[in-house]
């Protein structure tokens, strides 16, 4: 497949790098600032910021599945999953593309899920400490279900950076209380590869 994937050169947008490259894919790596993303065959590095749309567009051209691993860091804007989701939806649409994959946390919920204990902990301090970010999440979720778009937003409670399991991709969880960017990434493509979960958030669990 020929993938596009948005904010390459964060921490988990480089392990979907790697893991894209690794299946055989050809990718066209979106980066922002700086990147330690090395020259490697089938890769394509291009500088974009996901709330420009020109820059998207230039870098979606042509791809069979795009991916967005746009996150909350220092200094980022409260909406940043938002905007950049309606930035991403209105180039693909020009484009003629359909297929879209994000990842967001568990904050954002939907009737059926099944919460642990830990989840609904660990989602309350958020709520308390940053509620914009799940705010952000939810909207950004929106912004999909109102678009044609065949998408897909995997869940997960908390990244961190050990560890690559076996995981299952859970329609309604329960969630692992941690998953790796390594899974994340391999869960990403996995659902790319296998055309899974069309407009549908599944839950990294186990």
């Amino acid at each position: 497949m020929n993938v596009a994937i948005i904010a390459a050169n964060g921490r988990l947008g480089k392990e979907l790098v790697k893991a894209a490259l690794a299946n055989g894919h050809t990718v066209r790596a979106g980066i922002r600032g700086p990147s330690d993303l090395k020259d490697e065959p089938n890769l394509t590095i291009i500088a974009c910021d996901a709330t420009n749309y020109y820059e998207v567009k230039n870098l979606i051209k042509d791809s069979d599945v795009v991916f967005s691993c746009i996150g909350h860091v220092k200094q980022s804007p409260k909406d940043v999953q938002t905007v950049a989701t309606q930035t991403i939806v209105r180039a693909m649409k020009e484009l003629g593309l359909k297929r879209f994959i994000t990842l967001t946390g568990t904050g954002v919920r939907e009737p059926g899920d099944h919460i642990t204990l830990t989840d609904r902990f660990l989602n309350l301090g958020v709520e308390v400490m940053d509620h914009p970010r799940i705010t952000d999440g939810r909207n950004h979720v929106s912004v999909l279900y109102k678009s044609d778009l065949d998408w897909t937003v995997i869940r997960v409670l908390k990244l961190q950076f050990e560890n690559n399991r076996p995981f299952h991709l859970l329609e309604h969880g329960p969630t692992l209380p941690y998953v790796s960017r390594k899974e994340a990434a391999r869960a990403m493509l996995e659902v790319a590869e296998n055309n899974s979960f069309i407009r549908e958030l599944p839950i990294i669990g186990r």
